[in-house]
């Protein structure tokens, strides 16, 4: 076997996962008609012709081993996690950054959750304003989470105009603003004959 081949095989194989030996094989059946004189250009030039072949019987191992039945496969190393080969620091760490997360996890859900509630009740009551339902009339309504404001929201105004708890007409001057009342109040008084 020429030495400068397996040299030169060796550098060009040596990401194709092949072992030494299997190089040397190869080497060993391309170095026919090499001798010790032959030019490093000559050299180069078998090595490259071998490569198809390396290339060739990469592909045939990894073939063969991907059709191995699993009882055939060797097995895999353990890659960890199920805390045999866990140092007792980093298991503590571990149940604590667990517990950590799911405190925040806790929080993240609460927030939204409020977050929800409060995007909700701003619907309702800007709902309730468009309507002219006054703000005092609203205090004591609760809608389910599922319910359709629109639809809860105008039924609601319609029972309390046929009950003639709200006047039709004037459904807006009673949800009209504190100020406005006040501003209503001090005309009205005003428009009082004295005595």
């Amino acid at each position: 076997m020429n030495k400068k081949l397996l040299s030169a095989l060796q550098a060009k194989c040596k990401d194709f996962g092949l072992s030494e030996k299997a190089i040397e094989d190869l080497a060993t059946s391309g170095s026919e008609g090499l001798t010790d004189e032959t030019s490093e250009e000559d050299i180069e030039k078998k090595a490259d012709s071998l490569v198809p072949f390396a290339k060739f019987m990469q592909a045939e191992v990894t073939r063969k081993s991907q059709n191995k039945k699993p009882a055939e496969r060797p097995a895999d190393p353990p890659k960890g996690g199920n805390g045999d080969d866990e140092p007792e620091w980093f298991k503590a760490y571990k149940v604590q950054q667990e517990k950590q997360l799911q405190e925040l996890k806790d929080e993240n859900a609460a927030m939204k959750l409020e977050k929800s509630k409060a995007e909700r009740g701003a619907s309702i009551a800007a709902k309730a304003k468009e309507l002219g339902i006054p703000d005092f009339l609203m205090k004591r309504i609760s809608l389910a989470d599922d319910a359709d404001i629109a639809k809860e929201l105008t039924e609601y105004k319609q029972e309390l105009i046929t009950n003639n708890l709200m006047p039709a007409d004037k459904a807006d001057i009673i949800s009209s603003s504190e100020q406005a009342a006040k501003d209503d109040a001090k005309s009205w008084a005003n428009s009082l004959p004295n005595f």
